[in-house]
């Protein structure tokens, strides 16, 4: 990993992580102490928050945000124009479609896959390999438990529980 300090737009002084084999496309705003490790890419015009960590072989799309103190581990697919709010866990091998939305402390396990124009609001827990369809929506608080299948379109509701191996459908 190699320590780049670099000027930010306000004048101050900053250090940040990248990894060997690293690609950044233009106008890509890295925040202080963030750790981008080798073989990563971040596509044009994303924003990663100080503090945000992006393990081995991630692929950030362009205009995508990662917020602070986002943990996105290896083999990593994120779609353009999505947003990860902060403190988000995303375990490996997790792919992440178009506009999605991913709320404060959202956790991901490995081995999921979440489709295009999804909302995962603050602190729902995914588990292990989960498929959630476009346009599928996880309301706050929300558990969905290993192995589930979330139709397109579904809503799951706020301070909802979905049992292992569950698939929810829509209206």
């Amino acid at each position: 990993m190699n320590t780049i300090k670099h000027t930010n737009p306000n004048g101050k002084t900053v250090q940040v992580n990248v990894g060997e084999n690293v690609t950044i496309g233009w106008n890509v705003t890295i925040g202080e102490y963030a750790n981008i490790a080798d073989g990563s890419h971040v596509g044009s015009c994303s924003t990663i928050c100080p503090n945000a960590t992006i393990r081995k072989n991630a692929n950030i799309g362009e205009n995508v945000t990662i917020g602070e103190y986002v943990l996105i581990y290896e083999n990593v697919t994120i779609g353009r124009n999505a947003t990860i709010d902060k403190n988000a866990i995303i375990g490996k091998n997790v792919t992440i479609g178009k506009n999605v939305t991913i709320g404060e402390n959202v956790i991901i396990r490995e081995n999921s896959y979440i489709g295009e124009y999804v909302l995962i609001c603050e602190n729902a827990n995914i588990g292990r390999n989960v498929t959630i369809g476009e346009h599928a929506t996880i309301g706050k608080n929300a558990i969905i438990g290993k192995n589930s299948y979330i139709v397109r379109d579904a809503i799951v509701g706020q301070d909802a529980t979905i049992a292992d191996g569950s698939t929810v459908g829509s209206k």
